[in-house]
Formats: structure tokens, C-alpha cells, sequence
């Protein structure tokens, strides 16, 4: 029995340290709410690259309307004073206007790149953040399978261990093998190794003659008297 103890105590700890390891593999729980800030920061992105180039476009279409007041100003065709003053003013506030939506122009082409950048990183992020996960997550793996073949070596031990065992050897070990990991503690020196209690001599020499399982009357064990 105390050998079959010793394999069913291996295999429990081995249990124990396999079951802790497949605790531990799991899908990433990060990638759903990364998924989400990628996904609205794209939309974002566009839409900041949209208002880039309505921005382009208004500077583009307010330019060609400069270059055709300035041709009419100064091809000579027009000779008018009242309607060339008139054009003359109208071109000023025209470049002024320009100005203006150059500026405009510049800060959507700031904001667009913000975002874009800001897009990338997150999908950096997410890239990164997923390869260290699954890195991790192959480790654990390779440590599920050792844990695994180490649980199923200590199977094959217990089931030699107990063909060894009788029938009524075997249905009292599992009887307290149901209450308890620890069936059988051997007597050292008087001294039960299970509570480290010293044991009444009566107790010691009823498990040297009896046949029966003698228990120890402090932890329950079935007490073995070397």
C-alpha cells in the first residue's frame, strides 16, 4: 500500500499542476477590445483624410480662380479703371482667403497624420501584444503536454502498483483513499510520520501482529510498523 500511496501522491501533484496549466491557456482577452479601438480609429483615420483633401481641393479650386483673376488683371484685356480696381479687390481678399485655407489645409493634414499614426500603433500594438500572448500561450502548451504524459505515466504505475495489491488490500486503501490523500504513515522511532505524534504502545503492538488496518488514533492513518 505505501508504495501505491507514494505513485497516487506523484500523480495528485501532478493533477494538481496540469489542471493549473490548462487554467491558464485561453483565448487573448484583449484582442475583442483592441479590435474595437483599431476599428474606430480607422474610421477616424478616414475621416480625417477626407477633410484633408476637401481642404487640398478648396486651396486647389481657390488657386485656379487667383491665376484666372490675376490673368484678367494683368493680360491687358481689361481696360476698364473702375472694373480693374474692382478686380483688384477682389483679388486681395482672394489671396487672403487662400491664406486662410492653407491653414486650414495644414492642420487637417496634421490631424490626418495624428490619426494614421495613431492607427498604427494601435495596430502595432495589437500585432505585438498577440505574438507575445501566443508565445506564451505555446509555452504553456509545451508544459500541458509534458504535464500530461506525466499524468499519464503515473496512471500505468498506479495500475501496476495495485495488480499487485489483493482484492481486500485494495478496497480498503480506496475506502480511505475517499476521505483522505494520505492512507498509510509509517512508525519511526514510536512516531507516526503523518502528525509526527508518538503513538501508544498498544496502538504499535497491535499493527506489528494484527491483520487488520490499525489506525492512528491522532490523523486516522493506517499506521505501518517497520
Amino acid at each position: 500500500m505505501q508504495e501505491l500511496q507514494k505513485i497516487d501522491l506523484q500523480r495528485d501533484d501532478a493533477k494538481r499542476k496540469l489542471e493549473a496549466i490548462v487554467e491558464q491557456i485561453a483565448d487573448p482577452p484583449f484582442v475583442e477590445g483592441l479590435d474595437a479601438e483599431c476599428e474606430a480609429q480607422t474610421l477616424l483615420a478616414a475621416q480625417a483624410a477626407g477633410a484633408l483633401r476637401e481642404a487640398a481641393a478648396a486651396v486647389e479650386t481657390a488657386q485656379r480662380r487667383i491665376d484666372a483673376a490675376d490673368k484678367r488683371l494683368y493680360g491687358g484685356a481689361e481696360t476698364n479703371p473702375r472694373v480693374l480696381e474692382d478686380l483688384q479687390r477682389d483679388l486681395y481678399a482672394q489671396r487672403q482667403r487662400l491664406t486662410e485655407l492653407r491653414d486650414a489645409e495644414l492642420a487637417a493634414r496634421n490631424h490626418s497624420d495624428e490619426n494614421a499614426a495613431a492607427e498604427r500603433w494601435l495596430r502595432e500594438l495589437r500585432e505585438t501584444s498577440l505574438h507575445i500572448w501566443n508565445t506564451g500561450q505555446a509555452e504553456l502548451r509545451e508544459q500541458r503536454d509534458n504535464a500530461q504524459s506525466q499524468v499519464t505515466a503515473l496512471d500505468q504505475l498506479v495500475d501496476e502498483q495495485r495488480k499487485r495489491l489483493s482484492q481486500s488490500d485494495l478496497s480498503v486503501y480506496d475506502a480511505y483513499r475517499l476521505r483522505r490523500p494520505r492512507v498509510v504513515a509509517a512508525v519511526a522511532g514510536g512516531v507516526c510520520e503523518e502528525c509526527r505524534l508518538t503513538l501508544p504502545t498498544m496502538i504499535i503492538t497491535r499493527a506489528r501482529r494484527a491483520n487488520d488496518p490499525i489506525e492512528c488514533p491522532s490523523c486516522g492513518c493506517l499506521v505501518k510498523v517497520a
